[in-house]
């Protein structure tokens, strides 16, 4: 009975040793993560397909491309950078009518690039050596950049450049799963420039 009494403890000090010590995140660790979020960010899609109903209309999206840098503190909070990228292009035409001489079409190219840049921090629950679920909020900026470009040599409207830089917050809660000590899984859903983000994570 004794000797099932120490086996017990030993186990017991083990496993909790193991949830103490072990954790998926804790203070001092980094962790660098790669994604890809979806649907596309709205500051594409409201400036893009508005053009949905002109002729021979083609919409591109590229997707939006995620890096995140976090550095853990006080055991169960993060603190980082979070840098995006979204892009996309439409093309559509449109006819010039003319009394004396024949209707002509012409092209017009849209290019549209997102960037944004985030101070982000995070809450973490870290669940053992393996799994960890966090919830965070980011405040930074997008760049949006419009080029619009018309093979019609007399149209000045559907030529032209735009810029600007919009504030921007996020909020999200995600989850985490490492495959190995350095490599891990995330996920991340919410209110951000994308509602689903997901990608590989590397932390040291």
């Amino acid at each position: 009975m004794k000797k099932l009494t120490k086996l017990f403890l030993v186990i017991a000090i083990a496993l909790t040793s193991n949830q103490l010590f072990a954790q998926a995140f804790d203070d001092g660790k980094n962790l660098i993560s790669l994604g890809f979020g979806f649907p596309p960010t709205s500051e594409i899609t409201q400036s893009l397909t508005t053009y949905q109903n002109d002729q021979d209309y083609d919409y591109k999206n590229y997707g939006t491309v995620i890096l995140k840098y976090e550095h853990g503190f006080a055991k169960y909070f993060g603190i980082g950078l979070s840098a995006e990228y979204s892009g996309a292009n439409v093309t559509y035409q449109y006819t010039v009518h003319r009394v004396f001489n024949p209707d002509t079409n012409y092209k017009v190219n849209i290019n549209n690039n997102v960037f944004g840049a985030y101070l982000r921090l995070n809450g973490h629950y870290p669940i053992g050596d393996k799994f960890d679920i966090f919830a965070g909020v980011g405040l930074g900026y997008l760049y949006i950049q419009n080029n619009s470009t018309d093979n019609n040599p007399n149209s000045t409207s559907n030529d032209y450049k735009t810029q600007s830089l919009v504030f921007n917050a996020q909020f999200t809660l995600g989850a985490r799963y490492m495959i190995k000590d350095h490599i891990g899984l995330f996920a991340e859903v919410g209110w951000a420039s994308t509602n689903v983000q997901v990608g590989v994570t590397f932390g040291f």
